[in-house]
């Protein structure tokens, strides 16, 4: 009999975990892209500038456009002043409405007292969100050893995907304090989310990225400030290669305006629907299944970037 018992006990446990896994899943993927509506992004920032880093390119640059249509002045934050100031221009074509500043700045670059420079410039105005989107990963998949470009290389991506979303929050997020209102998000990866062989310092530096958040969440949750990581899939930017739009791979701009809406919403989230429901089913594989999966995804990368390679020196 007490057997009896024990055996219903943990199969009704065991029951209960499972529907409790299938519906947060379902929570995750439905709740901040479906059923939730946005919050009032400008009451939650309390202020009226956006600051966003590698702002010339990709996501960054898509959500410097959606921001701007949303009525918040942008300063731009990118290493090419040429890039800022076409920039600049491209959306005040669009949204003649808002003001539009830049600073230059090689986030390969890790001085504390050059940061301290970029900061002055960008703490002039009342910053409302903080967009850390700057990052860098290899030309392509590849064991650490023989990564392209080797130790530089190796070095730069950490520099890039670490030390942007640690020294521009420290020093923002005072006046933000003071305001008791406002919005970080730190654009990390869902290769953070597992250990992905031939990714490295890439997945490890985008692991960084969420803990960050995460902590820094715990240290101001009661200072009505809003933290966010972003951890997306493949989106169609230079940086993924600039792969054709697919229902797992949308553009920058669709993108950009969907994990805008989550703000608020959730805080840890892919930003876009189908990411959120590719990042489910990546989560419920067995490890083995989805290691075989990163090898096979990441020879196609390799072979993909080692034909561009070539084709642009025949050219």
């Amino acid at each position: 009999m007490n057997i009896d018992w024990f055996a219903i006990g943990a199969g009704s446990i065991l029951l209960l975990y499972i529907v409790y896994r299938i519906l947060l899943v379902l929570f995750n993927i439905l709740g901040p892209y479906v059923f939730f509506q946005p919050i009032d992004l400008k009451k939650k920032a309390g202020a009226s500038w956006a600051v966003v880093t590698g702002a010339t390119d990709g996501i960054g640059k898509s959500y410097c456009f959606e921001l701007a249509r949303r009525g918040f002045n942008i300063y731009l934050v990118s290493r090419t002043e040429s890039k800022l100031v076409q920039t600049k221009k491209d959306i005040l074509l669009k949204h003649s409405d808002v003001e539009i500043r830049y600073a230059t700045f090689d986030f390969t670059n890790p001085s504390p007292i050059d940061y301290q420079k970029l900061l002055s410039q960008l703490n002039a105005v009342n910053i409302g969100i903080l967009i850390n989107n700057v990052g860098m990963f290899f030309e392509y998949p590849e064991c650490i050893h023989q990564v392209e470009g080797g130790l530089d290389t190796l070095a730069n991506v950490a520099i890039v995907n670490i030390l942007p979303p640690t020294l521009l929050s420290a020093r923002i997020l005072p006046q933000m304090v003071s305001r008791k209102a406002g919005v970080i998000v730190n654009i990390g990866s869902a290769a953070g989310a597992f250990p992905m062989a031939k990714w490295s310092v890439y997945s490890a530096s985008k692991k960084y990225v969420s803990w960050l958040t995460a902590t820094l969440r715990k240290e101001y949750g009661d200072q009505g400030i809003l933290f966010q990581t972003i951890t997306p899939l493949m989106v169609a930017t230079k940086m993924a290669g600039n792969p054709n739009t697919s229902f797992f791979c949308p553009d920058s701009d669709s993108f950009a305006k969907s994990a805008l809406n989550t703000i608020g919403n959730s805080s840890d989230t892919t930003g876009y629907i189908t990411h959120q429901l590719e990042y489910e089913m990546m989560n419920l594989m067995p490890e083995f299944v989805l290691d075989r999966a990163v090898v096979r995804s990441s020879a196609q990368l390799k072979e993909a970037a080692m034909k561009k390679k070539e084709e642009k020196l025949l050219s």
